[in-house]
């Protein structure tokens, strides 16, 4: 033991002396060379392997965890890596060195060997994934991440893409979303394989399995195959062992973007922060836009749950790293019944490091999340690829098919509309900031919660806090829908206005406007001072002006009032009163009908009808012609202006046409009469004096001939 802490200790002191533990980097050569020297697999042989792992870990150099033995250790390092390996004297023997995987590709076809010819680079697989689409467009839809976002491209100018699967794909329902999301490391190419395969078996079966009918139908499904593109297309065109993105930095290129997410990032436990370092964090948290894209995109999905491919290992990662959560032993639970249903056997561990994309997840949006490392190796042959994807498939029907132990949704109690709310769990300690929220666009929520009797405490900014008791079974898939009391205050009192005269009968209209501190839509109620009851009428926006109208029967002055209340039915004062003048409103004269007092049946007449009014009001005119039929105030015409009007009777008789007229505010005049006499037809009796005639001409020829 002595031995191995003496050799640790120097290792520390050599380290620490040296420029790359210091900080202090070396020159680099140009950025277009560095595109010529690639990474290696090493191994280091020495007797305290475990020792020097895990100090040479903390230094961020990138060690595979599964090749650690007590004498052996094996790790991925770039060049200057190599180097500074080789000075402290660790003698690092090369087990292979990066190459492009475009020319491994085509040695294993030449070497006749199982070719991994079905791996693709990153068009093809958008290529893919709009194919896809086409095939299955009710259900599934391709969206360009860095653009529905807003976010900049990757540094070498690509775009992020995943592919949304649910029953009704082009709408944003109420749903759980769910995320897969693979190689955030470059070289995992083993992992995209596996989100593909995901992809076809949602799609394929859809409509035939009725489990995973019910799953697509139940969630909103986002896969995002490669979130970095540009260190995977390095994989294939220069270095298969590149696991960064293609960020300088320092004089030297990339950030590992599963070290760079903002929760841990500045611990002691965090990714490295010399930019020589395979697993270099950034310069600052979030530092790159593949970060930036996976934080607008969560903001905006609020996923209840994450699946986060990587490889290699075999297991599935839980929970922090360095931080502490009081749930730490339930996520290590539901790691091992994953990492079974993976066929795993079971086999978990915490994360390699703080600021991991899947423990961000946690901290910041209660997410049921984990990292699986799959395979044991980083390049598989592509048939085994394939296998391992159908081997993990039962782990993700699993985690779907698991029940959020509380969900539910926070709206407002008078509105219905929803609210985004905090959610405290009372009386456990979440030291690290961890946040519990319901999304604006629902108001959905979501709870992932080790079996117990818990206090809910759900906050909103306006709102009463509300605190309900629930108890969680290990199984359960409770529901609680919070409706949240707002802090309210009174409208203002509402500035009325209008005309200061109006006339008997006539519409009077009044302007009312109030503002509301809260913006709340408001209703008015008017007393308009002549002891008639008025109703609240609205909603309508706050601070808009409103249109009131009422009619008064009887001249005189009247003081009108008003007031407005909220949603929430809070009331404000009276406004000042607003003092009116009724006049009274004369009648129009009785109207004078003109037009043709005898007339035959069938043929039409016209009549005209003609009143003056003494305030000069527009006149409507009601007409009985006497046979059943009317004219309903017809107009409006000016004051002396005649309405013409044409009639026909159908039956001989005599007829009284009575007419009255009426002006614009309701005051009418009395009844006239005109009397129009419908006789027999006069044609057929001239018709019949005719053939008289003309019979008495023919006979009178007869006798003066003879």
């Amino acid at each position: 033991m002595k031995k191995i802490l003496s050799v640790a200790t120097c290792v520390l002191i050599i380290c620490s002396a040296l420029p790359f533990a210091s900080g202090k980097y070396y020159d680099k050569s140009s950025e277009s060379d560095q595109n010529n020297l690639t990474s290696c697999h090493i191994k280091i042989e020495i007797s305290d392997a475990e020792e020097i792992a895990l100090l040479l870990s903390q230094k961020g150099f990138d060690i595979l965890k599964n090749t650690i033995t007590s004498s052996k250790l094996e790790l991925i390092v770039n060049p200057y890596e190599f180097e500074e390996l080789t000075i402290l004297g660790y003698n690092p023997i090369i087990i292979t060195k990066g190459r492009p995987f475009r020319e491994i590709q085509a040695e294993k076809i030449n070497l006749g060997l199982d070719v991994p010819d079905g791996y693709l680079d990153y068009y093809e697989i958008l290529d893919e994934l709009n194919t896809t689409e086409s095939i299955y467009p009710d259900i599934c839809k391709v969206y360009d991440i860095t653009d529905k976002y807003n976010v900049s491209p990757t540094y070498e100018g690509r775009h992020i893409y995943a592919i949304k699967i649910s029953d009704n794909v082009a709408d944003d329902e109420d749903e759980p979303n769910f995320l897969m999301v693979s190689c955030h490391h470059a070289r995992e190419i083993v992992a995209p394989v596996i989100a593909m395969y995901a992809i076809d078996q949602f799609t394929s079966n859809y409509g035939l399995n009725p489990v995973i009918t019910d799953l697509v139908d139940e969630y909103e499904i986002w896969i995002a195959p490669v979130w970095n593109p540009d260190g995977y297309q390095f994989v294939f065109n220069y270095d298969n062992m590149w696991r960064k993105n293609r960020h300088p930095y320092f004089g030297e290129i990339g950030v590992d973007l599963n070290r760079n997410y903002p929760f841990g990032w500045g611990s002691g436990c965090s990714g490295s922060s010399n930019p020589y370092s395979e697993t270099y964090k950034g310069p600052s948290p979030a530092s790159e836009e593949e970060t930036l894209t996976m934080i607008a995109f969560t903001q905006d999905r609020h996923f209840a749950k994450i699946i986060d491919y990587h490889s290699y290992g075999r297991e599935v990662l839980y929970g922090y790293c360095c931080h502490s959560h009081p749930f730490s032993s339930f996520f290590q639970s539901e790691a091992i019944s994953i990492s079974n249903e993976a066929g795993y056997s079971g086999s978990v561990r915490s994360p390699s490091a703080e600021g991991e994309h899947f423990e961000w997840q946690i901290a910041i949006n209660g997410s049921y999340a984990n990292l699986m490392e799959t395979h044991n190796e980083f390049q598989p042959s592509y048939t085994s690829a394939e296998a391992e994807a159908a081997q993990i498939w039962p782990s993700t029907i699993w985690i779907l098919e698991r029940p959020i132990s509380l969900s539910g949704h926070v709206t407002d109690y008078v509105t219905g509309v929803p609210v985004e709310a905090e959610i405290t769990l009372n009386g456990i300690t979440f030291s690290n900031d961890e946040e519990f929220k319901s999304e604006p666009d629902f108001g959905r929520y979501h709870l992932f919660l080790p079996a117990g009797t818990y206090s809910i405490k759900f906050d909103a900014e306006y709102y009463h806090s509300k605190t309900q008791q629930v108890v969680v079974t290990s199984d359960c898939a409770e529901v609680l829908d919070v409706k949240l009391n707002r802090y309210n205050e009174p409208p203002l009192a509402p500035i009325i206005n209008g005309y200061d005269e109006g006339i008997e009968g006539g519409q009077y209209e009044l302007i009312v406007e109030a503002d509301d501190p809260e913006n709340d839509d408001l209703y008015y109620f008017v007393d308009w001072g002549d002891q008639t009851s008025g109703e609240w009428t609205g909603p309508f926006p706050a601070g808009e002006q409103v249109s009131i109208y009422h009619i008064y029967k009887s001249p005189g002055q009247y003081t009108i009032k008003a007031k407005a209340k909220d949603v929430y039915k809070d009331e404000s004062l009276w406004s000042k009163p607003f003092t009116i003048t009724i006049i009274e409103n004369m009648c129009p004269t009785d109207p004078e009908i003109k037009g043709s007092n005898r007339g035959s049946p069938g043929i039409e007449y016209e009549y005209s009808f003609c009143s003056t009014d003494p305030e000069g009001h527009k006149i409507y005119y009601f007409v009985e012609w006497d046979d059943g039929s009317y004219e309903e105030w017809i107009g409006p015409y000016n004051a002396g202006e005649p309405a013409k009007v044409t009639h026909a009777w159908s039956e001989k008789d005599k007829y009284k046409i009575q007419a009255k007229a009426q002006d614009e505010n309701s005051a009418e005049s009395g009844w006239s009469t005109f009397n129009v006499n419908i006789p027999r037809n006069r044609f057929l009796s001239r018709n019949i004096i005719k053939i008289f005639s003309d019979r008495f001409i023919k006979i009178f020829k007869f006798f003066f001939i003879y």
